[in-house]
């Protein structure tokens, strides 16, 4: 059955009706965010945090639950995302470097013979690249292609792909010559990184998580039943896809940045997510307190990153 659309003077009845208070915002500086600031779908999705009654007088309408609750979450997620990009577009550069180097030092790869071995099964890679050169930064590489398909050297075709057909190009080499890669754990930071990137709510599903099914990193799960302050619920934790693929993601950058020249770059990255954890998320903590589902969750990254931090230099995974 279709949604009935409606006006915001609407929405904020709507919410009133669900049991959303106005107590900390009110209704009418509500209505002013909800015309300026975001669209009531978007904010709305943060409510599914909150338990409802169950009892029938009360069915449907959620317990404890404020609109400027639902207007720190979305701003709490943005910061959240932003941080997210930063990081993947970090890795995601030090993977090309690194892959780089690995070539260069194999004798038994050429740099045009793993790029053939690729194309050869995604030929549609070159159609979609020459589609949308014009629309691209990399348009005088692409164009060059054109000129000798068979000679696409490695080093010219990673600067055109999406970081999708990146990660197929960089399993084929790692999956034919082997060596230190991180293939098992991309799929999370690729998920994670492509969900942010478009703006898509991630605080939303802490409580009820994305329907989407996920196979745990085995080595990242490997890690934390080993920690003696991690409780057993670490395991419930990690089914989430977004905890479990920020988790993922954290191990990653902590390990694809350890080395004596990149040490300062990964400090200052971890200092961001220290910041966002320990300040801006607790800014306005006692909201949610009350909250067990969010409060668990956000012990449980705190723990993650104490691990990360008593590492130091150490192997990371």
């Amino acid at each position: 059955m279709q949604k009935t659309k409606l006006t915001v003077d609407e929405q904020i009845v709507d919410l009133k009706n669900k049991g959303v208070k106005f107590e900390l915002v009110s209704e009418e500086e509500a209505k002013k965010f909800l015309r300026y600031n975001n669209f009531y779908f978007k904010l709305k999705s943060y409510a599914q945090n909150y338990e409802q009654y169950q009892r029938p007088d009360m069915k449907g309408k959620y317990i404890n639950l404020d609109f400027a609750y639902l207007v720190e979450l979305s701003k709490l997620d943005m910061h959240f995302r932003k941080l997210i990009v930063e990081m993947c577009l970090d890795i995601e550069h030090f993977l090309k470097a690194r892959l780089m180097y690995d070539v260069s030092n194999n004798p038994e790869e050429d740099g045009y013979n793993i790029v053939n071995r690729y194309l050869e099964g995604n030929y549609n890679i070159l159609h979609d690249l020459y589609r949308d050169a014009d629309k691209s930064a990399t348009s005088n590489l692409v164009h060059k292609f054109k000129e000798n398909e068979s000679e696409i050297p490695i080093w010219k075709i990673i600067e055109t792909l999406s970081f999708g057909k990146f990660i197929e190009l960089y399993n084929l080499y790692y999956g034919t010559y082997g060596g230190k890669n991180y293939s098992g754990f991309l799929g999370s930071i690729k998920f994670l990184r492509n969900a942010a990137a478009h703006n898509t709510c991630l605080l939303n599903s802490i409580r009820r998580p994305y329907k989407t099914k996920i196979n745990k990193t085995m080595e990242i799960m490997g890690i934390l039943s080993k920690l003696k302050e991690m409780p057993t619920s670490y395991k419930s934790k990690m089914q989430n896809p977004v905890i479990h693929d920020f988790v993922v993601m954290l191990f990653v950058y902590n390990d694809i940045l350890n080395y004596p020249a990149n040490r300062d770059l990964r400090s200052e990255g971890m200092e961001k997510v220290h910041k966002l954890f320990k300040e801006t998320f607790v800014r306005k903590k006692e909201w949610f307190e009350k909250n067990v589902v969010l409060k668990e969750n956000y012990d449980f990254i705190c723990l993650v990153l104490k691990h990360l931090e008593n590492l130091r230099n150490g192997r990371v995974i």
